[in-house]
C-alpha cells in the first residue's frame, strides 16, 4: 500500500511544502536543493520517501534568502535573532536610537518580528504534521522499516516542539495543530496547553530517537528532547521535572561544553559537542538568481558596514552590552568588539577585507558606525559589532563574490542548558546546585577558575543569560520565561515594557485571513 500526502488543509498557515530528499554521510544531508514543490507526488511506499518527507520538516526553518513563494523570507535573521535580541535593548538594528519599535517596546504586528515568525514556524509545522499522519500508517503498512519510523516519528515530534516552543513563547496563546485534518479557521489556545503539548511528545520522542548518528550529524537526537522537555517544563513551574530533563542529557555521553567559548560558533565547527540543535546551511553565496533558501545572510547583516558596503541591519550590540562583563570574562570578545579592537578569530583580520588598511575594527577617534570618516553620521549604528556571526572570513560584502554564508544557526546548545538548570534549581529552593552550575558557565568563560559572583541568585543567572546567549536566538524567550523580563528591562535600560508587551502582537496579515485569532495580544 502506498501512503499518499494527503492535500494540505492548512495552507493558510503553512504555505507551499516542499519535501525533498538528500543523503550524504555530512550534515548536508538536510539541505534540499530541489526547489520544485513535491508535496502531492511523494508517497511513504519506502524508506528514502519517509527520509524524504522528514528532511522537508527540517527544510522548513530554513528560509533566509529566497524561500516559498507567499512566505516571508530572512526568517531567522529578522524575525527569529531579532526577537531573541533585540526586544532585550542590548542588540538593535540600524534605526535612529530611541526611535526603533524595540526602543519602544511596541512592535508592530506589521514589522519584521510578527509577520516573519508566525508563518515560517506553521509551515514546519503543517509539514510535520503531513509526516505524522502517515508515517505510522506506512509502518503498519510494512512500506517503511519499523525500527528507522520510529526514529522519524521522533525526529518530527521534535522539530514541531520547537516549533511551537518559539511560537509560545514569541507571541503567547496560538493554535494548536496537531493534524492536517484540524481545522486551519480555529482560534488561539491557551499558552499553558502549548507547553503541556510539548511535554507529551517530548516524553514520547526521547523513547523513540538515539543519543548520536554514526554520520548524519545535525539530526536532532534524544538530548535535543530532553533540552525541549526541560523547558516546557520551565515553563509550567514544573522544575523538580525540568532538573530531571536537564541532567539526563549529560547521561548521553555526548553532548559537553566546548572548553574555549569561542570554539561554539566557529565555521571550522559546525554542529560541535555543545550544539544540541543547529540550522543546517549550504555553501556561501551571491545573489545569483538560482540562489535558494539554504543559504543565510545573518553575517553580512550583522558585519561592519565599513567592511561590507551595505548591511549592519541586525545584530548590532550596544555599548551597554560591552560595558555590562566584569574584567577577565573572555565572553565579550567572543560576542562583540568596539573601536580599536581587533577580531579575536584566528582566520579573520580585519585588514584582509578589500579597501580597509586598519586591523581593527575602526578606531576609537574614528568608529566604524556607517558613516563616512568626518562626516555626520547617517544613521545610529553604535561603532560595536557582534562577534558569533561574524566568523566566516570568506563573506565580503555587497556587490562582491560572496554574500551569503553556510555557517550554523545554533538554536539550543548546552550553556543555556546548564544555565536553566540552574534556574530550576534556585526555583526548587537549592542554591548551592545553582551556583554550582553557574560556576561551570563561569569558569569556562573565564578560561580558569571564575571569581563567584554575590548577590541575588535570580539576578546572577540573569546576568550570565545576557552574556552567555546575547547575539543567538534564545535570549529573550529565557529571560520572558523566567517572570523577570519588566524588571529585568527597567534594571538595566530603564524603560518600563507596556502591559502585554513582554509579547509579540499577532500579525495583522494573520488575523486578516482569520478573524478566530481575536483579540490581538494586550496593549496592541
Amino acid at each position: 500500500m502506498n501512503i499518499k500526502l494527503k492535500n494540505t488543509k492548512l495552507f493558510v498557515f503553512f504555505g507551499v511544502a516542499i519535501l525533498t530528499f538528500v543523503l550524504s554521510c555530512s550534515d548536508e544531508f538536510l539541505l534540499d536543493e530541489n526547489e520544485k514543490d513535491l508535496s502531492e507526488n511523494i508517497v511513504f511506499s519506502d524508506d528514502n520517501t519517509a527520509l524524504a518527507a522528514v528532511t522537508g520538516v527540517y527544510d522548513g526553518l530554513q528560509n533566509d534568502s529566497q524561500g516559498d513563494p507567499g512566505l516571508p523570507n530572512e526568517f531567522n535573521v529578522k524575525g527569529i535573532f531579532r526577537m531573541a535580541n533585540n526586544i532585550t535593548l542590548d542588540w538593535q538594528d540600524s534605526a535612529v536610537r530611541g526611535e526603533s519599535e524595540y526602543d519602544r517596546l511596541d512592535l508592530s504586528p506589521d514589522g519584521d518580528v510578527a509577520v516573519k515568525i508566525w508563518p515560517n514556524l506553521y509551515r514546519a509545522i503543517g509539514r510535520a504534521n503531513n509526516a505524522l499522519d502517515n508515517l505510522q500508517p506506512a509502518i503498519d503498512a510494512g512500506n517503511v522499516n519499523a525500527d528507522l519510523g520510529n526514529r522519524l516519528i521522533g525526529e518530527v515530534l521534535v522539530i514541531r516542539s520547537i516549533s511551537y516552543q518559539y511560537l509560545a513563547a514569541t507571541y503567547g496563546n496560538v493554535p494548536l495543530m496537531l493534524s492536517q485534518n484540524d481545522d486551519p479557521f480555529k482560534g488561539r489556545d491557551p499558552e499553558e496547553m502549548i507547553w503541556q503539548r510539548i511535554v507529551t511528545d517530548m516524553e514520547e520522542a526521547v523513547d523513540r530517537l538515539p543519543w548520536s548518528y554514526d554520520e548524519e550529524k545535525g539530526r536532532v537526537s534524544k538530548g535535543t528532547a530532553y533540552a525541549v522537555l526541560g523547558n516546557a517544563h520551565m515553563w509550567l513551574g514544573q522544575y523538580d521535572r525540568a532538573i530531571t530533563a536537564f541532567e539526563a542529557i549529560e547521561t548521553g555521553g555526548v553532548t559537553s561544553l566546548e572548553e574555549n567559548y569561542l570554539d561554539i560558533h566557529a565555521v571550522a565547527n559546525p554542529n560541535g559537542k555543545e550544539s544540541i540543535f543547529e540550522i543546517q546551511w549550504a555553501a556561501n553565496g551571491d545573489l545569483s538568481w538560482n540562489r535558494n533558501d539554504e543559504v543565510n545572510i545573518l553575517q553580512l547583516f550583522a558585519m561592519p558596514t565599513d567592511i561590507t558596503g551595505g548591511g549592519g541591519f541586525a545584530g548590532i550590540p550596544r555599548k551597554e552590552l560591552y560595558d555590562s562583563f566584569e574584567p577577565g570574562d573572555l565572553r565579550r570578545q567572543a560576542t562583540v568588539i568596539g573601536p580599536g579592537e581587533e577580531h579575536p578569530d584566528p582566520l579573520i583580520d580585519i585588514n584582509m577585507y578589500e579597501g580597509v588598511d586598519i586591523n581593527t575594527c575602526g578606531t576609537i577617534a574614528d568608529p566604524w558606525t556607517g558613516a563616512p570618516a568626518g562626516e555626520a553620521e547617517s544613521d545610529q549604528r553604535t561603532g560595536y559589532w557582534g562577534i558569533k556571526s561574524w566568523r566566516d572570513p570568506n563573506i565580503d560584502g555587497w556587490g562582491r563574490t560572496q554574500l551569503f554564508g553556510g555557517q550554523g544557526h545554533i538554536w539550543i546548545r548546552y550553556g543555556e542548558v546548564l544555565l536553566s538548570l540552574a534556574e530550576a534549581y534556585h526555583k526548587s529552593g537549592n542554591d548551592g546546585k545553582a551556583m554550582e552550575n553557574v560556576m561551570r558557565i563561569r569558569n569556562r568563560a573565564w578560561g580558569s577558575i571564575a571569581p563567584t559572583p554575590t548577590g541575588s541568585m535570580m539576578d546572577i543567572i540573569l546576568e550570565e543569560y545576557r552574556h552567555e546567549l546575547g547575539g543567538e536566538f534564545s535570549l529573550w524567550p529565557v529571560i520572558r520565561r523566567s517572570g523577570e523580563a519588566t524588571r529585568y528591562i527597567q534594571e538595566r535600560y530603564g524603560q518600563t515594557i507596556p502591559a502585554g508587551h513582554e509579547l509579540v502582537p499577532v500579525p495583522n496579515s494573520e488575523l486578516s485571513i482569520n478573524p478566530n485569532l481575536l483579540p490581538q495580544n494586550e496593549g496592541y
